[in-house]
């Protein structure tokens, strides 16, 4: 098998697994395994004629790399360095097995010698900086972030790119600190980009720093007069830091730029919703459904208005089930799924198959733990119960101790 052909495979893997800001509808979990593979499969080929092809060694390491298996994976990155010493990408993707191995001694290393072969190298440094988010290596996460932090003063406004996608691997670690200066960076970087100011205003809100976030949406809306999308968020994030009166006004002004906005109409079923005026909130959304059948959040809410009244748990059920179809990977969706099948119709068989999947994608979701444990319980798996609660109690161990090391 040629080289070529092998490493075009391994590129089309690639291109796959690390766009996971682009939705990628038609592939599933059991085709990027059939090609991981199938990568994996002539990748080994070319490297038993050739033991030291550098190219091979490189994307054999990666797919390693991407199935979690970071031993293997660094192993296979020494010999790719024993040949190779200077590639500052090789040393990045030996500093990721070292985070896999929780292994601060290699972490380390590999951080140093990123730093001596490309210190300015705003690619390489920020994907490391990611890397060693929500680590627990904490001496080596905090000296790699300000190495890119400090860079920022001589970029372009298209390196603000760069500084969001820092933010959100920061703010997926649960560190505001370091994701708000990130996602500050891109902002002055690059003003002309809404979702910057998106980004940061929500963190803000989050952490319930709502004036904060109230000043950045100003920014937004001055700076983009004429954007629904603009105003839509300004009245999201008033509406996220728990001000629907404010999230109306902006509702309503946004409703002048064009009334017929799905998004539009979103943001005023999700305020009626909060003001627990669920008949119009239904209306409302049903509406928004009509004009875009196919926005997973909007069959998402429509669910939540449906499940609020008192026979509406089939409606509710069909819009969640919609939604789960548009946007497979929204844990809230399976938890809605599953708590509604718990209370509603006391099936804890189908009620387990969605909380599994919950607590799968957003280990922190506390109710989607404690509704599955109680699950567990009512099916008599009291083995299951014990075992969800062990994992429960570990992730909260783990974030106190990610907490305590920032």
């Amino acid at each position: 098998m040629k080289l070529q052909t092998a490493l075009a495979l391994a590129g089309a893997l690639f291109a796959a697994t690390d766009s996971a800001s682009r939705p990628q509808p038609h592939r599933t979990a059991q085709n990027e395994q059939t090609e991981r593979e199938a990568a994996k499969h002539q990748l080994r080929q070319v490297l038993e004629h050739d033991p030291n092809n550098k190219e091979a060694l490189f994307q054999l390491a990666r797919v390693t790399v991407e199935e979690g298996d970071f031993a293997s994976a660094d192993a296979l990155f020494q010999k790719y360095l024993a040949i190779s010493p200077a590639e500052p990408g090789a040393w990045a993707y030996l500093l990721r097995c070292a985070v896999g191995q929780n292994d601060p001694k290699g972490a380390a290393n590999a951080q140093r010698q990123i730093e001596l072969l490309a210190p300015t190298n705003l690619a390489v440094q920020a994907q490391a900086a990611c890397w060693l988010a929500g680590s627990g290596i904490s001496e080596v996460t905090g000296r790699e972030f300000e190495l890119v932090m400090s860079l920022a003063r001589s970029q372009t406004s298209s390196e603000g790119l760069w500084y969001s996608r820092l933010g959100q691997c920061y703010e997926h670690a649960h560190d505001p600190s370091r994701a708000t200066r990130a996602f500050q960076a891109a902002v002055d970087l690059d003003p002309s980009t809404e979702t910057n100011y998106f980004r940061l205003a929500h963190l803000f809100a989050r952490e319930g720093l709502v004036g904060d976030a109230s000043e950045v949406m100003a920014g937004a809306v001055k700076h983009f007069p004429h954007s629904v999308t603009t105003r839509v968020e300004a009245g999201d994030i008033e509406l996220e830091a728990g001000n629907p009166e404010r999230a109306l006004e902006q509702q309503q002004r946004a409703a002048t730029l064009n009334p017929r906005s799905p998004g539009v109409l979103l943001l005023l079923g999700r305020i009626q919703l909060a003001q627990r005026r669920y008949p119009e909130a239904i209306v409302t959304l049903e509406r928004a459904a009509k004009l875009a059948a196919a926005d997973a959040g909007i069959q998402f809410y429509a669910g939540q208005a449906w499940m609020k009244t008192e026979h509406g748990t089939e409606r509710a059920l069909e819009h969640f089930k919609r939604s789960l179809a548009l946007d497979p990977n929204r844990a809230s969706t399976y938890y809605w799924l599953g708590s509604l099948y718990f209370h509603r119709y006391q099936e804890y068989r189908v009620a387990v198959q969605y909380l599994e999947q919950a607590v799968d994608r957003a280990p922190e979701l506390e109710a989607a733990h404690q509704m599955l444990i109680q699950a567990y319980k009512r099916l008599g798996e009291d083995a299951k119960a014990a075992g969800e609660l062990r994992r429960y109690q570990e992730i909260i161990q783990q974030k106190a101790k990610a907490e305590a090391a920032k």
